[in-house]
């Protein structure tokens, strides 16, 4: 129990009970990505983590020659424990506070109910989990919980990713995107060879036995299952395309994670930087005017206009000053012309 020991208290502000309303049924806190219901980017990442170890080993490591299978047999074994490790223990692991754990789990808790409320952390207590939490912690919507060091929540995971798996996180993504070179590597070969030389795939003793070049063994050695070669190079494509389309955003999530290592960020605090400059960019484009209006003279003429109509009115030139300005000999010829008149 001595994660429900802590340091001093922080005073809780009187207004924390005012601050959440429960508008949304209150509902368990998930544990972690055993916690039901499973999400189905967590089902499709199962689904295709088998794919490829069936695949690989008993359908493609069987083909090639007897020098290079057991040491395949061995790699392709140590990438697929690695990643089965580092990807399960990230996934199990409670990622929550630790005054969080010690008291969210034995009840249904309140929930986050995002349009009716804009935080529920204040001072460093979450008034959802009615815990004290440290500083980078975040109430996550999906767990109904506060996750320490909170980097974002994994679909593929079913758990969210904070400072307590981060690197468990890390290494599943590290051992997939090695994994999956070394996959699409051996299917390349394979599939080369289909149209060079497929005799170089047919090394295998239960092949003795059969006469037919169209013949293909799949599940060997143990249970050999006799296919056509159109099944056998349609698989090798299926998995090619699918570990190729893996390998895109395992790459990209790979190298967006060492960027955000190297500079001191999370995920979260990346898009909130992304969200600040975006708001201030908008801010200034919309004091500035646009291009279109920059240039039209039809505007530009408009608004000197308006600043003539809202210019105060000026006195009128007196009469000396108007015979030294252009024009101001034919008010002169007015005046004269006026005075003219007025002699008898």
């Amino acid at each position: 129990m001595g994660c429900c020991r802590g340091g001093p208290r922080p005073i809780i502000p009187d207004t924390m009970p005012s601050m959440v309303k429960e508008v949304a049924p209150p509902r368990w806190s998930r544990v972690n990505g055993w916690s039901k219901p499973f999400d189905p980017f967590q089902v499709v990442a199962w689904a295709m983590f088998l794919t490829f170890v069936l695949a690989m080993f008993c359908v493609f490591i069987p083909m090639l020659p007897h020098d290079w299978q057991y040491i395949t047999y061995a790699v392709t074994s140590g990438g697929f424990v690695l990643h089965y490790i580092a990807y399960v223990t990230a996934m199990t692991i409670d990622p929550a506070e630790a005054s969080v754990r010690c008291k969210i789990y034995g009840a249904p808790r309140p929930s986050f109910d995002h349009a009716h409320q804009a935080h529920v952390i204040q001072d460093q207590y979450c008034s959802l989990c009615d815990a004290i939490v440290s500083m980078k912690a975040k109430h996550c919507r999906t767990c109904n919980k506060c996750v320490s060091g909170f980097d974002h929540h994994c679909k593929w995971m079913n758990n969210c990713v904070g400072s307590r798996n981060y690197w468990w996180f890390f290494g599943s993504i590290a051992s997939a995107f090695t994994g999956l070179l070394g996959i699409i590597a051996v299917v390349m070969y394979i599939l080369i060879q289909h149209f060079i030389n497929p005799e170089a795939l047919r090394e295998d003793p239960h092949y003795e036995a059969i006469s037919s070049q169209g013949t293909w063994l799949l599940f060997l050695p143990f249970f050999p299952v006799r296919t056509k070669t159109l099944v056998v190079v349609s698989i090798e494509m299926f998995v090619l395309l699918l570990a190729s389309l893996c390998l895109v955003v395992i790459t990209y999530l790979l190298f967006f994670h060492i960027y955000l290592l190297g500079n001191g960020l999370t995920t979260l605090s990346y898009v909130k930087r992304g969200s600040e400059q975006t708001s201030k960019a908008s801010v200034l484009s919309s004091n500035l005017p646009t291009a279109k209006q920059a240039d039209n003279p039809l505007s530009s003429a408009r608004r000197g206009l308006r600043d003539t109509e809202d210019a105060p009115a000026r006195s009128p030139v007196p009469t000396k000053e108007a015979d030294s300005l252009p024009g101001g000999s034919r008010d002169h010829s007015s005046h004269v012309r006026s005075d003219r008149t007025r002699v008898p």
